[in-house]
């Protein structure tokens, strides 16, 4: 596992316990997830048999996501996979992670009601 990614999943794992609250920009499309965290796994690519799941963080608990209309909508699964490709992890302050995949932006947010 790369540093950057060790570093991000010991940051979240000291958010277990907590609600985050994860904003992906991915293109034109932001997406907001508040997510209960419980606990955080790491999936290698090498661990699955499909080709297109790439090494990811997998952060367990429940969520829910804004839709268009600006409701809260439940996640579909207990979980929640940020794809680590290419992962610069930008910042990883107290409360707060700015990063940066192949796939997308993220900021992360713990410890705010």
């Amino acid at each position: 596992m790369e540093q950057a990614v060790e570093q991000l999943k010991e940051w979240l794992a000291s958010a277990a316990g907590q609600t985050v609250v994860i904003t992906k920009q991915e293109l034109d499309d932001v997406d907001t997830v508040h997510f209960s965290l419980e606990s955080v796994d790491y999936r290698s690519s090498e661990d699955v048999i499909d080709d297109y799941l790439g090494d990811a963080l997998i952060l367990r608990g429940s969520g829910n996501t804004l839709n268009g209309d600006g409701e809260l909508v439940p996640l579909p699964q207990p979980s929640y996979e940020i794809a680590v490709s290419g992962l610069q992890l930008h910042s990883a302050e107290a409360d707060k992670a700015e990063l940066q995949t192949d796939r997308a932006k993220y900021t992360i947010a713990f410890g705010q009601a």
